[in-house]
């Protein structure tokens, strides 16, 4: 099983984390380099501004992007990114803000990617002294809609790429993105767990790309934001003004090159077999519970991993999906399923940061709830 805590004090526990890579059970699991590297960090003092060129040059070798730099966190990411649309690099307007007088500052984005990812993506954005646009409904937007709300007061238009996000109706990013500049408004995209679908991204002619580097890229609590060179300057000057709130430390720091270094060395489709493995693995095993249909299912927005979905049967289980998911936490050794979906009756488990014997657990903890 995974190891305890190692300071007794505390009387907490780990997890066994089948939901992937949520904030609220701690994101990834980082490697020993990984790890290491930011400990080691934290014994010594830092040119944080040569971290920072440092951090610019690995991460625009990583992304492809003319530009990037590192924040606290992808939400803050998002914050910071709208703040340089509408101050620029101008630093007076930087120390001015949340007060926007002056500035444009209207921010467009799709009533279907308008979502709450544990914090709503509006209050993101306001943060920053910026007023939403929502355009279009939750399953249908119009280019024609889009044009129509770009005004003369727009500082920005956001795109999200997320499995929160409506799945069809919407404008598609390349269109989204050529749609803006025509009308001369930069496009900033919240891709926080998509790492995988970098290259894509930025090739979409994306202005401002925001990550984060504890989802799939396995690192510490940590932002990317990548893009167009001018811009991630702006966003870099924000540290002057609200995005002292939202500094990076030195592991931080550290810790998020080593994980981009291990990236850029991994080989994508041998993970991703790996990745389709596990599930299949669990899924095998899974397929005589009792009135729960079991089938292994791709991720909806392109990221390369292969999770486990199990539909229940009421009647038939004894349980309902909501009555599982509320048992496997209560386990010994508490399981996070992805539980997102129990209202319609199923729910998902990504396999992709446990270990073979957390596997073996869980599928023993299931038979057990289910018998």
């Amino acid at each position: 099983m995974a190891a305890q805590v190692e300071a007794t004090s505390v009387p907490v526990t780990p997890v066994i984390n089948l939901s992937g890579p949520l904030t609220m059970y701690g994101s990834s699991i980082s490697s020993e380099g990984v790890a290491r590297a930011a400990a080691d960090s934290l014994r010594h003092h830092w040119d944080m501004e040569a971290l920072g060129r440092w951090a610019n040059d690995v991460i625009s070798e990583w992304s492809g992007a003319e530009a990037g730099m590192l924040t606290s966190s992808s939400a803050s990411g998002i914050t910071l990114t709208i703040a340089a649309c509408m101050t620029g690099n101008v630093i007076g307007r930087v120390w001015q803000l949340p007060d926007t007088t002056g500035m444009k500052n209207e921010v467009v984005i799709q009533a279907g990617h308008n979502v709450n990812f544990g914090a709503p993506i509006a209050q993101m954005i306001r943060l920053a002294g910026a007023t939403v646009r929502e355009v279009g409904t939750v399953n249908r937007t119009h280019p024609a809609a889009i044009r129509h709300t770009l005004g003369p007061n727009t500082a920005a238009a956001m795109f999200v790429i997320s499995h929160h996000t409506a799945q069809y109706g919407f404008v598609q990013l390349k269109e989204f993105v050529e749609i803006c500049h025509a009308a001369g408004v930069p496009v900033i995209v919240d891709a926080a767990a998509q790492d995988q679908q970098i290259e894509r991204i930025v090739a979409s002619g994306a202005d401002l790309i925001v990550l984060s580097v504890q989802k799939y890229l396995s690192g510490p609590t940590a932002g990317i934001v990548c893009g167009r060179e001018e811009l991630v300057r702006a966003v870099e000057l924000q540290s002057a003004g609200i995005g002292r709130a939202m500094k990076i430390g030195k592991e931080g720091v550290f810790g998020a090159i080593a994980a981009l270094r291990e990236r850029m060395a991994l080989d994508l489709d041998d993970w991703a077999a790996d990745q389709r493995a596990k599930a299949a693995y669990l899924a095998a095993r899974l397929q005589d519970l009792r009135g729960v249909q079991v089938t292994l299912e791709k991720d909806k927005v392109g990221q390369p991993v292969t999770r486990v979905r199990l539909e229940v049967d009421p009647e038939k289980a004894g349980l309902s999906a909501e009555e599982i998911c509320q048992a496997l936490p209560r386990c010994d050794h508490s399981i996070k399923p992805r539980a997102h979906h129990t209202d319609e009756g199923w729910f998902l488990l990504e396999p992709v940061h446990i270990s073979q014997e957390e596997m073996d657990y869980v599928i023993q903890e299931l038979h057990r709830i289910l018998a």
